[in-house]
């Protein structure tokens, strides 16, 4: 197992998710975080969120749902590529201060995954040659829209895969 600390943790929503629409997030403010490779095939990550006392309820209301959620994490340094995981919460802990929430995930997207999603979907876009290399720099840059097709990609295979249940599915 490997231990790292977890700089920044997103949760992506996808309620009313429309063809060609964004999936929204909420950055989720951190007070500390841990997370744990597990290093098993299955790329299972733990993860320990120290977070302030007004989200208890938003967590638990995951917990006790047993409705998983997808998310975008770094590690050691916010300037790292993200990581996409579909997480169950195991628990939700008071702190003297704060909560303590425990989630339990599978990597589903990786920063070599979402490379590779974006020149595919360049190429998928009529670009090529030295309009396909500015293009994938530009979008590689400019994260935000160009990752979102990927995400809403990579969302769609976590639910056909079983990774991933929400109410509806319930």
């Amino acid at each position: 197992m490997k231990t790292f600390r977890l700089c920044s943790l997103m949760i992506l929503f996808d309620e009313d998710l429309k063809s060609n629409e964004e999936i929204k997030g909420k950055e989720i403010p951190l007070v500390e975080g841990l997370i744990i490779n597990k290093e098993e095939a299955e790329k299972n990550w733990l993860l320990e969120a120290v977070l302030d006392p007004e989200w208890e309820e938003f967590f638990r209301e995951y917990k006790d749902k047993e409705q998983s959620l997808m998310t975008e994490v770094t590690i050691t340094k916010r300037t790292n590529d993200p990581a996409t995981l579909v997480c169950d919460v195991k628990s939700v802990n008071q702190l003297e201060n704060h909560i303590s929430v425990h989630l339990e995930g599978v990597l589903v997207v990786k920063k070599e995954d979402l490379s590779d999603m974006l020149i595919k979907n360049l190429i998928e876009e009529g670009f090529e040659g030295k309009a396909l290399y500015n293009e994938y720099r530009k979008r590689k840059k400019d994260r935000g829209r160009a990752i979102q097709g990927i995400l809403t990609n990579a969302y769609e295979q976590v639910k056909e895969k079983g990774y991933y249940t929400s109410d509806t599915q319930k």
